[in-house]
């Protein structure tokens, strides 16, 4: 063991457990996903969700070590949808980044997401990790509101799926340890991000723009509002806006 959990870093993780979901997409290989389940453990979280697994769960358990009950009491489903489903925040990791015209691809660094899951309150959150081989689809990223990605060589980025968790993990269990709890930034409910996305939605189709010219816009403000990590009031105040701006747009009262 490198180091030892003081009492404050048993707090957190009792509180971390709870609202993270580590979301392994069609995982492909027996000992990743234990590996998985173990550094789940060394960190203090316990919500697995296997999408679609490609492999025997229970094949899994000698790898998991003392992580066993982690994934034991994993969640297995068909689809991201029912994986992320009452979820505020939505993270998806890639090595596969752009910081040019591919807006669904431009990320933060693994260390920046961190210190923002750090500061929100009472937050569900997702974490999305692809699959060995090619990793997470388009589509897949795009049910995301934010690309997460750990800095590695241009020879190589693409790391080990259980490496790739581990790594996240621990940047949001250091970060958590060196937050205060005064400030937290208290994250909206699921349904008040649904709501504000579906008005942005409505606002954007009421200007009748072209059909890819939608599209575009829709993925900045998805991202954009994704990136900021918006507090429960500010997204009340944006989705109001987005609403009116709709209303006004397509001839409905104010």
């Amino acid at each position: 063991m490198l180091f030892r959990r003081n009492s404050l870093y048993r707090g957190l993780a009792e509180v971390l457990k709870h609202s993270l979901r580590v979301v392994l997409v069609e995982p492909e290989g027996e000992v990743n996903v234990g590996f998985v389940a173990r550094v789940m453990k060394n960190f203090g979280f316990k919500n697995l969700v296997l999408v679609n697994p490609k492999v025997n769960v229970e094949d899994s358990l000698p790898y998991a070590s003392h992580g066993g009950d982690v994934l034991k009491s994993a969640l297995i489903c068909k689809n991201i949808d029912e994986a992320i489903k009452g979820c505020s925040l939505v993270a998806a990791t890639s090595s596969k980044v752009s910081v040019g015209e591919d807006l669904l691809r431009i990320p933060m660094t693994v260390k920046e997401f961190a210190k923002k899951v750090a500061e929100l309150k009472d937050a569900n959150i997702a974490i999305l990790f692809g699959r060995e081989s090619v990793g997470l689809t388009r589509e897949e990223i795009g049910k995301s509101h934010i690309l997460v990605t750990i800095p590695a060589s241009k020879d190589y980025p693409s790391l080990n799926l259980s490496h790739a968790v581990a790594i996240v993990l621990y940047e949001i269990f250091n970060a958590k340890a060196e937050t205060s709890q005064v400030g937290m930034v208290e994250q909206p409910k699921p349904k008040e991000m649904e709501a504000l996305l579906k008005n942005i939605e409505q606002a954007v189709r009421a200007l009748k723009m072209p059909a890819y010219r939608e599209r575009k816009t829709e993925t900045v403000l998805k991202r954009v509002i994704g990136r900021a990590f918006i507090s429960r009031h500010e997204a009340y105040v944006l989705s109001g806006f987005f609403r009116k701006v709709h209303l006004l747009l397509s001839g409905g009262k104010k």
